[in-house]
């Protein structure tokens, strides 16, 4: 037997262990959030979380405090955490810095994209008219959001990217909602193929127009979207069809 001495760090196999935990467990609990498994005003139960995790509460909490962070829960001083309700006003809010953030990162973008950035959008724009016809409102959604935020990537511009995917996270059931409707999942479709269309051609100033319509889509049914949103929730799947 080789007895030389094992360089090895035990401490360091168990602190890689625990931020694997920590990240599985911040991963699953954020998105439960994001899909309302949580529901609205719903107090959150980190005992009854770490037992159905099978860990310490100690990285639940730690995902908590994040999802905070990230504007998916509340924490309410003596209380605990709580999903946030369904605020229309903090909706519109979070569609309105969307809008703003979508049409400076096109601007942006006709401004600093290279041909790489453009080619590499439109192959992801191909590709989900291909996988279209057996896309979920789900898919539709990522999708969505991957051809936006390729967008923000090629403005480089970090901050707008950041805040963007922050904001989609936030929105994203709502979308999912708003995407079953069939006039929302035709514009998004005819939509883009018309900005990328504008983007190629260098005509900066109709992309930007052609976001911020395309943005606005939503934002003029906040109050209808959000009802149906809660109903969703509540109800199930099948309430809204």
């Amino acid at each position: 037997m080789d007895k030389r001495a094992d360089n090895s760090n035990p401490g360091e196999g168990r602190k890689g262990r625990s931020a694997d935990t920590g990240l599985r467990v911040y991963e699953i609990l954020r998105q439960q959030a994001i899909e309302y498994g949580f529901r609205p005003g719903e107090r959150v139960n980190e005992v009854k979380l770490a037992a159905e995790l099978n860990v310490s509460r100690t990285p639940v909490r730690a995902a908590l405090n994040r999802l905070v962070s990230e504007g998916l829960l509340t924490l309410v001083p003596n209380k605990g955490f709580y999903r946030q309700p369904i605020d229309i006003d903090a909706i519109r809010s979070l569609f309105e810095l969307r809008g703003a953030i979508e049409t400076m990162s096109v601007r942006l973008f006709c401004q600093r994209a290279t041909e790489s950035d453009i080619e590499a959008l439109e192959r992801q724009w191909q590709d989900f008219l291909q996988e279209r016809p057996k896309l979920a409102a789900r898919q539709i959604v990522e999708h969505d959001e991957e051809f936006h935020e390729a967008i923000a990537q090629g403005s480089r511009n970090s901050e707008a990217l950041r805040l963007l995917r922050d904001i989609n996270s936030r929105i994203r059931f709502l979308r999912v909602v708003a995407l079953e409707r069939d006039n929302c999942k035709t514009v998004t479709s005819v939509e883009h193929g018309q900005i990328l269309a504008e983007i190629k051609a260098g005509n900066t100033e109709a992309a930007v127009s052609l976001m911020s319509r395309h943005i606005s889509l939503m934002l003029g049914d906040v109050t209808e979207i959000a009802r149906e949103a809660v109903v969703r929730i509540y109800l199930g799947e099948d309430a809204i069809a």
